[in-house]
């Protein structure tokens, strides 16, 4: 350790095999023959491109390992194998003695969505350099898509107030239930970068099954405060009203902190079938 600097030592005639103690792969060099010792397969591994078109593979490490089609079970892959390693945003420089002492990146971030990686071209450290998960084949928006469809999204429901039955000439409160204004969220962190989605409840279109409809309205609220989605029906239901809710929730997401990007709505409908009787008022003895 010299500062805040760490020295890595060099080990000509290996790759570099772990990362958080994790073994990538292992190349033992015998006169002219390179013996390559191969992860099992895994089945959170995925196929990409890198920056230059070569075929990847993520390991469980995080490392993207550059693999190569054999025409022949004894065929030796051309040239080096290379590898993308996550790293913090420093480079590696390599000291008199043999050994790789850290500094920090000449560029800075491009962007939110970029992360650092060191490049190794089997023992020999090429530098670090900013890549986007796009560049191996990896679309964080379709992670944040996935993530919309698997939002813990609650049942809705359409209450009312009165709860039981409405009466013709008097104004009935209703809300949708199971939702309020705040938004669902959730998250994920892979591939060297953290994905983030929220879904807002918006608007709702109402439809008191009467041919009244309202449309751009809210959720309403429950019994505890005065909702504002209010109706009077005129005449009594036969035998009851269908009253229904579509809301729709406004969908965003984004990679790394970085500004927010929308996505397509989400809806969601409930249904309440309403009694509603007529009021009828009547004269009683003094």
């Amino acid at each position: 350790m010299d500062g805040d600097r760490r020295m890595y030592p060099r080990r000509p005639g290996l790759i570099l095999v772990t990362r958080l103690g994790v073994v990538v792969a292992l190349a033992v060099l015998i006169g002219d023959a390179t013996i390559r010792v191969a992860l099992p397969a895994r089945a959170d591994a995925v196929v990409g491109t890198d920056p230059v078109g070569a075929h990847v593979e993520l390991d469980h490490a995080g490392t993207w390992v550059e693999t190569r089609p054999r025409s022949g079970a004894t065929t030796t892959p051309v040239g080096c194998q290379r590898r993308w390693i996550p790293s913090g945003a420093f480079e590696l420089r390599i000291t008199p003695l043999g050994d790789y002492r850290q500094v920090p990146m000449d560029e800075p971030r491009p962007g939110p969505e970029y992360s650092p990686y060191q490049v190794w071209c089997d023992a020999d450290y090429l530098g670090a350099v900013w890549i986007r998960p796009q560049q191996f084949g990896v679309d964080p928006q379709a992670i944040a898509e996935r993530l919309v469809r698997d939002l813990p999204y609650p049942p809705a429901t359409v209450g009312a107030n009165p709860s039981t039955r409405g009466l013709t000439g008097l104004e009935t409160r209703f809300w949708v239930g199971g939702y309020t204004t705040a938004p669902i969220t959730d998250a994920v962190t892979a591939f060297g970068m953290r994905v983030e989605v929220e879904a807002t409840p918006g608007t709702v279109s109402w439809d008191f099954g009467d041919g009244t409809t309202h449309n751009g309205a809210s959720v309403g609220s429950t019994p505890t405060t005065r909702s504002e989605v209010a109706h009077t029906f005129e005449v009594r239901a036969r035998p009851t009203f269908a009253v229904r809710a579509l809301l729709n929730l406004a969908v965003r997401w984004r990679v790394n902190g970085g500004p927010w990007q929308g996505l397509d709505p989400i809806a969601r409908s409930a249904l309440l079938s309403y009694p509603v009787v007529e009021s009828r008022a009547a004269l009683v003895p003094d």
